[in-house]
């Protein structure tokens, strides 16, 4: 009965810790504001992404305000991005979009598909370089899909989120009462380390693959996006999914030393017993 229970709890701790890995990531690093924020905010120092908006900007006040000429916005939208006013507010820009995503739609943005706005860095750049006095409407809005379909709308992933931190958390909980049990009742303690190390390194693959899906899930849904919108857009992308894979591979790392503790424990010391 007792190897049994073991058995059991190894088991359960086995699929609680390969379930938590990649699902506490998600959790922390995606459906988390401050988490998501974090991640991207290394790309506001990014010379591409710097160029790429300062081109952006360039183009939506020549669209929106015609009489201004490019050859003065350009110089001025450059330096606004290499400035020290822009990772603020290009994590404000990123936030917003994560708001888009996993906030509750309201009724005026249900259906609506998310798009990069512009509009507090149009005014800057207008504002901070002595043009305040030119009027531009806005929102200055650059969609990034070209249809609901691709799963960008509002609101898309607000149940989602929820049900992930539920499953982050629920799995963390999981594999750490069924370790403390199996510790208990193991006659080998070793053999649950090395089970609960290879529940982890399950966890760090199923990790690193999840990231490879999600690139290419999130590369298909800004597909219908052009220009600096779809290029920002599949950078963010890949810096998200580096992060997890890197921490996949981590996970594995982690997971073969405690499993490999666990081997020398029992091959060491509990078969002296």
């Amino acid at each position: 009965m007792r190897s049994f229970l073991t058995a059991v709890l190894c088991l359960v701790a086995i699929v609680g810790a390969a379930i938590a890995v990649p699902a506490f990531w998600v959790n922390e690093r995606v459906v988390d504001r401050d988490g998501f924020s974090e991640t991207v905010a290394p790309l506001a120092d990014y010379a591409q992404v710097q160029q790429l908006i300062a081109d952006e900007i360039t183009s939506q006040v020549g669209m929106a305000a015609p009489l201004v000429p490019s050859a003065l916005v350009q110089p001025l939208a450059d330096a606004y991005t290499r400035g020290g006013e822009f990772p603020k507010d290009f994590a404000e820009v990123m936030n917003q979009q994560h708001d888009w995503l996993f906030k509750e739609a309201t009724p005026e943005d249900a259906g609506r598909v998310m798009s990069l706005d512009l509009t507090p860095m149009v005014n800057r750049v207008l504002s901070e370089q002595g043009l305040g006095a030119i009027q531009v409407e806005g929102p200055i809005e650059v969609p990034l899909s070209d249809s609901a379909q691709a799963g960008l709308e509002a609101g898309r992933y607000h149940q989602l989120g929820d049900q992930i931190g539920y499953i982050a958390f629920g799995a963390v909980i999981a594999a750490i009462v069924a370790t403390l049990g199996a510790l208990i009742f193991a006659r080998r303690r070793g053999l649950v380390l090395l089970a609960v190390g290879f529940g982890i390194v399950i966890g760090g693959v199923l990790t690193w693959l999840l990231g490879e899906w999600a690139r290419r899930r999130a590369q298909d849904e800004v597909g219908g996006a052009e220009g600096s919108a779809r290029e920002v857009a599949d950078l963010m992308v890949d810096k998200v999914v580096d992060n997890m894979q890197n921490v996949g591979l981590i996970a594995v790392g982690a997971g073969v030393a405690l499993a490999a503790i666990g081997l020398l424990i029992s091959a060491l010391l509990e078969r002296r017993r």
